[in-house]
C-alpha cells in the first residue's frame, strides 16, 4: 500500500486507481474470522444459563454483568450478520444472525431494514437510530445530558421492541411477501426463543422469575446500555464535531450520517467494540468491507487523505465524557 508522501508525488488518477484496487482486494476478501469468537460467546452464555443449578441461592448473581457482556457480542454479531459479512457462506451468515438475533428479541429481516436506512438517511432526524444519540447531545452539557444517557435507555428499549422486535417495523417502504414471510418466520423465531429461554431459566434458577434475573436484566442493563453508550460515542460526538468544524456537515463528506473512528486501548476495544466497531467511520465509508479489514481500510483512508474520514484519539470512556461535558467538541480530520 502507498504511502501518504508517495501518494502525494502520484498522479491523481493513478492514486485512484491504486485506491480503488485495494479497496476491492479489502472488500472480496471473505474469510470466517468471526466464527471461533462467536462459538465461544454462545458457549459462555450456555454455561451461564445452567450454572445456577451448581450454584444455591443467589451466589450465580454475580454472573448477570458476565452474561450481558456476552449477549452484546451476541446484539453486535448481528450486525455484521445485516451487512453480509459475520460468516460465509451467505446462507450460513443468515441464519446465525436470524437465530443470534431471535436470542436477543431481535426480528433480524427487521433489523436488516431498520438498520439499511440507517446507512441511507441524511440527516439525524430521518435516522432510525437518531433517538439514541440525537436526544443527549441536544440535552444540556453536564448532568442533564448524562440523565438522559442514563434514563434514556427505558425509551430506547421500547423504541428497539417497536422497531426490532416481535413487531418489527424495518421500513415504512413497500416489502414484497417474501420479505412479509420472513418478518413473519423471524417473530415466531423470536417469541418461541424467549419461551425456551424462560423456561431455562426457571429450570436452572428455581424461580418463575429466574428469566428477568437472568436474562433481561443482563440484556436491558447491560447490553443495551453498553450499545447506546456506543453510539452516542460514534454518531453523537460526530454530530458535536460537525458544529465546531468550518464546513460543518460538508466535510464529513460522502458520509450522510457523520460518524467517528475511535482510536481506545485493547481493553476498552474488547468490551465496546467487537467485530472492530471502532472503526465505525470506515465502516460508514464503505460498509461492505468485513469487519477483519477496517484497519487496512483506516490505513488506506489515511493514506489517500480521504474526504470525510475522521478519528478521535483516547478512549471510548474520555470520548463518552467529552459527549457529556461539551457543547461542541474539535476534531482532527486525518488527512
Amino acid at each position: 500500500m502507498p504511502s501518504a508522501t508517495s501518494v502525494a508525488n502520484a498522479s491523481p488518477s493513478s492514486s485512484r486507481k491504486g485506491f480503488e484496487a485495494r479497496l476491492r482486494e479489502l472488500r472480496n476478501d471473505r474469510r470466517n474470522v468471526a466464527l471461533p469468537g462467536l462459538a465461544l460467546a454462545y458457549l459462555g452464555v450456555a454455561g451461564l444459563l445452567v450454572a445456577p443449578l451448581w450454584l444455591g441461592g443467589l451466589h450465580w448473581a454475580w454472573m448477570i454483568p458476565v452474561m450481558g457482556y456476552l449477549q452484546y457480542r451476541v446484539v453486535i454479531s448481528g450486525h455484521e450478520a445485516v451487512h453480509s459479512t459475520l460468516a460465509y457462506p451467505k446462507s450460513l451468515n443468515d441464519s446465525l444472525g436470524v437465530v443470534g438475533q431471535a436470542m436477543v428479541g431481535v426480528n433480524f429481516t427487521a433489523y436488516r431494514l431498520q438498520h439499511l436506512d440507517h446507512h441511507k438517511v441524511r440527516n439525524r432526524e430521518e435516522d432510525p437510530d437518531g433517538h439514541i444519540y440525537g436526544w443527549v447531545v441536544e440535552a444540556r452539557p453536564g448532568l442533564p445530558r448524562m440523565a438522559v444517557l442514563v434514563f434514556g435507555t427505558f425509551i430506547e428499549i421500547l423504541i428497539k421492541i417497536y422497531q426490532k422486535g416481535t413487531g418489527g417495523i424495518g421500513t415504512h417502504k413497500k416489502q414484497s411477501d417474501k420479505v412479509k414471510g420472513k418478518k413473519k418466520r423471524d417473530t415466531l423465531l423470536v417469541i418461541g426463543s424467549q419461551l425456551c429461554l424462560i423456561g431455562t431459566c426457571w429450570a436452572t434458577t428455581g424461580w418463575f422469575w429466574g428469566y428477568l434475573v437472568l436474562w433481561i436484566a443482563p440484556l436491558f442493563g447491560v447490553a443495551v446500555f453498553l450499545n447506546r453508550c456506543r453510539i452516542v460515542v460514534e454518531h453523537g460526538l460526530a454530530q458535536l464535531i460537525a458544529q465546531q468544524l468550518p464546513g460543518g456537515f460538508k466535510e464529513f463528506g460522502g458520509l450522510r450520517i457523520p460518524t467517528v473512528d475511535i482510536v481506545p486501548n485493547r481493553l476498552e476495544q474488547v468490551i465496546f467494540a467487537p467485530y472492530m466497531f471502532n472503526y465505525h467511520c470506515c465502516h460508514h465509508l464503505f460498509m461492505t468491507v468485513p469487519h477483519y479489514n477496517l484497519p487496512a481500510l483506516r490505513d488506506l483512508l489515511r493514506a489517500h487523505g480521504y474526504s470525510g474520514y475522521h478519528e478521535i484519539h483516547g478512549s471510548y470512556l474520555s470520548a463518552l465524557a467529552r459527549c457529556i461535558r461539551d457543547p461542541g467538541v474539535a476534531a482532527r480530520a486525518t488527512d
